[in-house]
């Protein structure tokens, strides 16, 4: 009875657990729908082969590391037999003929799937090391406005981290009582007691002393009185053959908890004097129980994970209608593994200018902070934006993800969240502020926090005095060849606004921010000056600006509220 009201307590917990998640998640996508300019219309595509292929054998996460997918094989697989053929052995033997747990193979393969599940369990927690663990998987979503704002360290997310821990530790307790359970129950004399009374009619004057007698010799049984006779009795294994056989054959086949019983055999009378074999069936109940009921908040990515790995990858066509939404379900599938982050085309820029907002698992953190928060931290939403924007949407992140999350289509519906929220990309917040704006409180072009500060070509005079304005520069630009209206300036008035020391209006200009880096103007200038390598310098020092802008506007409007 005591059984059935904890098992009944922890599906309640269990249930109640993934409604609640459910529910957030839907609350979650309802207020961030109220009142946003962004219109999350969702088209649900599926793609049920790649999502069984990659939920079964984890296909994305053998490419992207090898001992990682070995590690969740043996999990996964492991636990998978345990829970079938073992947990449900009632519900089993009624499906496959022959089947009993005390027989081979069946014994054999029980520890088999432990130990799978206890070395896939020590290579996670291994894995969580530092000396193991990827340097980018340490980058938390904290450690964005920290990167580039104070310069202050990455903090790991140690909430994440904990959670997976106490998760790995669970599943260990749970193989490892089991095990000692095995091992306890194989020698254990009350165990063999009632036994024998549930499935026999044998007395000490019926065959119950030779039965006794054959187990403590062939099964390990461990009994305070040892006054049998040398040698095997005959009618012992008669008695065996009879009542014991068809469910129980010898436990060699064990090949952990048998060992495990021989090691402990010298303390067995005293085990079965305290029945330690019922206390750890408690405790191993009790493990199950609670993972049970923690599944949908430490474990909720085993369900989320399917879900995204069925859905259909973003298409151009649908980048291009901007009818794809930001999905909430999706978001709860990351295992902040850094796989994405390692493969990332623009992780480059990451290590120049170390703003965390570019390293994909570190956005992923951030897009669900923001979408359940809103703009809560300007400084973060700023440096979000600024490292969404660098992104060039080449889907490698999306190729690897072990999640089968569909990054790309994350990064364009993150772009529309922020927008909504009134954090625009850079290039549209150099249009969109005034002139007088841009110049006025002259702001840091380059931030001393992480990188040191040091005059660059746009600094150093001897870079384009000797620009003698002959115009080749602007002839030979494709941009101002295509657009003449919207290019206010060409190359060689970018030059001349430098040499009368104008360099705050010269990173506002249409032609650096619109420039291709075709190289064409300074392969042509007849005085060698490098005017495209001026060109992205002065647009890098544009970026920063344009950040602490926005970083103003929004912490302007944050003191409002």
């Amino acid at each position: 009875m005591i059984f059935r009201i904890l098992l009944y307590s922890s599906l309640v917990l269990f249930l109640a657990g993934l409604v609640h998640r459910f529910r957030s998640i839907a609350k979650e996508y309802r207020s961030f729908e109220k009142g946003r300019t962004f219109q999350a219309k969702t088209k649900l595509g599926l793609n049920i082969k790649g999502g069984l292929l990659n939920t079964l054998f984890q296909i994305k996460l053998f490419r992207a590391g090898k001992l990682r997918w070995l590690a969740h094989f043996l999990v996964v697989f492991g636990f998978g037999y345990l829970l079938v053929f073992h947990a449900m052995d009632d519900v089993t033997s009624g499906f496959f003929y022959g089947y009993q747990p005390g027989i081979a193979p069946f014994r054999f393969l029980r520890n088999l799937a432990g130990v799978f599940v206890g070395l896939g369990c020590i290579t996670f927690l291994f894995r969580r090391l530092p000396l193991f663990r990827p340097d980018l998987s340490n980058i938390s979503a904290s450690s964005i406005n920290r990167s580039r704002m104070n310069g202050e360290p990455e903090n790991q997310n140690k909430g994440s981290r904990f959670q997976g821990i106490v998760s790995i530790l669970l599943i260990l307790g749970l193989v490892g009582s089991g095990f000692l359970l095995e091992a306890t129950r194989i020698m254990s004399e009350p165990r063999f007691d009632e036994m024998v009374a549930d499935y026999s009619d044998l007395d000490e004057e019926n065959g119950l002393m030779e039965l006794t007698h054959f187990w403590v010799q062939q099964y390990h049984l461990v009994v305070q009185d040892t006054t049998f006779k040398a040698g095997t009795s005959e009618t012992g294994r008669e008695m065996n053959q009879e009542y014991c056989l068809d469910c129980h054959d010898r436990p060699d086949s064990a090949f952990v908890s048998t060992p495990l019983a021989g090691i402990a055999k010298e303390l067995g009378n005293r085990l079965a004097r305290f029945r330690v074999d019922n206390l750890l069936y408690w405790l191993h109940y009790g493990f199950i129980l609670v993972l049970l009921a923690l599944l949908p908040f430490s474990l909720f990515h085993l369900i989320a994970i399917p879900v995204a790995s069925t859905r259909k990858r973003v298409t151009p066509q649908c980048l291009k209608q901007g009818g794809e939404g930001l999905d909430f379900f999706s978001l709860t599938a990351c295992t902040n593994c850094g796989f994405c982050s390692q493969v990332c085309s623009v992780y480059p820029n990451f290590q120049i200018t170390g703003n965390a907002g570019i390293l994909p698992h570190v956005k992923i953190e951030a897009i669900k902070a923001m979408a359940k928060e809103g703009l809560k931290d300007a400084k973060t939403a700023v440096l979000l934006r600024s490292g969404n924007d660098d992104c060039t949407r080449c889907g490698r992140c999306a190729d690897i993800c072990p999640s089968g999350i569909d990054l790309v289509r994350l990064w364009e519906s993150a772009d529309r969240l922020m927008e909504g929220l009134g954090c625009p990309d850079n290039y549209t917040q150099v249009f969109d502020t005034s002139l007088d704006q841009w110049t006025e409180h002259p702001l840091p072009l380059q931030d001393p926090g992480t990188i040191p500060f040091l005059p660059g070509l746009a600094d150093r005079v001897e870079s384009f005095e000797n620009c003698v304005q002959c115009t080749i520069c602007t002839n030979a630009c494709p941009v101002v060849a295509y657009d003449p209206d919207e290019t206010d300036l060409g190359p060689h008035q970018v030059m001349n606004l430098l040499r009368l020391g104008k360099k705050e209006i010269a990173t506002a200009s249409p032609m650096v921010w619109n420039c291709l880096t075709c190289y064409a103007c300074q392969e042509l200038c007849p005085q060698g000056i490098r005017i495209t390598d001026i060109l992205l310098e002065l647009r890098a020092q544009g970026q920063n600006r344009a950040e602490q802008i926005k970083l103003s506007q929004l912490t302007f409007q944050e003191a409002d509220k």
